[in-house]
């Protein structure tokens, strides 16, 4: 295949894929769970539990705040005052983050990785480590244990690979592929979205910085116009720019106005920055007034920045969109993103600009693109979507266009998955 430039977000679903957001919500959508967070210092932390009687029994007890003292200079623990349900076993090796009960009445949190011959039963793992050593300490620290109920989506976000969509926990269906229009002007654009969606597209993803929301309605309103498509069934995303909550809940408008549509499926704060607690409490107003159906974030990649965004708004996210690719894969904050039935996007699903080629020539990815007759541009999509991501690869190019929406005709077997797993290298090629 030739030399591919662009990449940017988006996602796609075939003419028969279903992929229009529903017109109603469902209303059993979503159901409580309860989870655990570890607070020390100006850290929390939060844990993915074991299912057993010793992590029961000690939710019981929460919230509590324990004087933990310091061992080995790899942990901390604390003896409670009463016993705990347990099953010791040997664990031989103990992660970064573990979260443990030695005998029947100790604590431990472990902010070292090593090997060990003692027996421990499991109460969970906390999910993001990074900051955990520096919270701890040196020495005895207070830590604060405590439950915090979340929803959590019941289908847990499945892919419809029929549908070519995922139900968000908003209640609305989002396709699983689309375009993106990032550095695309008003009338490339135009003419993009108006291709895409005759091949089939029905996610179109845009947003006020990249300065052509209205070249994406203008391609939309030509596809309408012609019957290709109606506006229910198609699922626009744009973003907006942090900022204060007036400036924030205004722009809302301005995008309606230059969309030219009535609704905006999705809205995103597009990045990090001083003001975005605000501009997400604007979303969730623009939810409750109708002109936004689903909310999220875009460019946060850690737990703790995803919880601080979100803190001051009543509204869980239901997409997290971010730089994701084969050779890196955020797994951890997709997991932790899944407890709330948000859905984790991505953008520069090839890589981004200049490093197309790293992974277009990789030996795995075109091992796998040769065994079932595709480029490594359709290997790299179709795994996206088999791993769980939405994604929106960005091309003004009909034939790219085309290319990245024609792979719901195959399917990467488990051991093919696995061989993508294992290219991730943890580093990301943006800053942003």
């Amino acid at each position: 295949m030739s030399s591919r430039s662009s990449d940017s977000s988006s996602a796609v679903s075939s003419p028969d894929s279903g992929g229009a957001a529903e017109s109603s919500i469902s209303d059993d959508i979503s159901e409580s769970e309860v989870v655990m967070e570890l607070s020390a210092g100006d850290k929390t932390f939060q844990v993915t539990l074991e299912e057993n009687e010793t992590v029961e029994e000690f939710k019981k007890l929460l919230p509590a705040k324990l004087d933990m003292k310091e061992l080995n200079g790899n942990e901390k623990y604390h003896y409670l005052d009463k016993s705990l349900p347990s099953a010791p076993a040997k664990v031989g090796n103990i992660t970064k983050g573990d979260v443990m009960l030695y005998e029947d009445n100790c604590i431990v949190i472990f902010y070292k990785s090593f090997s060990t011959s003692y027996s421990y039963t499991k109460i969970g793992h906390i999910n993001d480590t990074d900051d955990l050593e520096q919270a701890l300490g040196e020495g005895s620290v207070n830590v604060g244990f405590s439950r915090k109920t979340v929803k959590v989506q019941s289908a847990n976000n499945k892919f419809d690979f029929a549908k070519k969509t995922v139900k968000l926990n908003s209640g609305y269906d989002m396709p699983l592929l689309g375009l993106g229009t990032w550095t695309l002007d008003d009338a490339t654009a135009e003419n993009s979205v108006y291709c895409a969606l005759k091949d089939g597209y029905r996610l179109i993803d845009t947003a006020q910085y990249y300065g052509n929301e209205k070249g994406v309605g203008n391609g939309l309103k030509k596809a309408i116009s012609e019957g290709i498509v109606k506006r229910e069934d198609v699922f626009i995303t744009t973003k907006v720019m942090p900022s204060n909550y007036d400036r924030a809940y205004k722009s809302i408008d301005e995008s309606l106005e230059k969309l030219g549509v009535e609704y905006i499926d999705l809205m995103l704060i597009h990045q990090s920055g001083k003001g975005d607690e605000e501009v997400y409490k604007a979303l969730c107003k623009g939810v409750k007034d109708g002109k936004l159906r689903s909310i999220g974030i875009s460019n946060y990649y850690t737990p703790q920045e995803f919880d601080r965004v979100v803190s001051g708004g009543d509204i869980m996210p239901a997409v997290v969109q971010n730089e994701n690719h084969p050779f890196y894969q955020n797994t951890e904050l997709r997991k932790y993103a899944a407890q709330y039935g948000t859905v984790v996007e991505s953008w520069y699903p090839f890589g981004g600009r200049g490093h197309t080629q790293d992974l277009f020539g990789n030996e795995t990815i075109k091992s796998i693109a040769d065994a079932h007759g595709k480029t490594p541009a359709q290997v790299i999509l179709r795994w996206h979507l088999q791993a769980g991501y939405v994604t929106i690869p960005g091309s003004k190019d009909p034939d790219h266009i085309l290319e990245n929406f024609s792979i719901f005709d195959f399917e990467l077997s488990a051991e093919e998955m696995k061989k993508m797993a294992e290219l991730n290298t943890g580093k990301r090629y943006e800053n942003w």
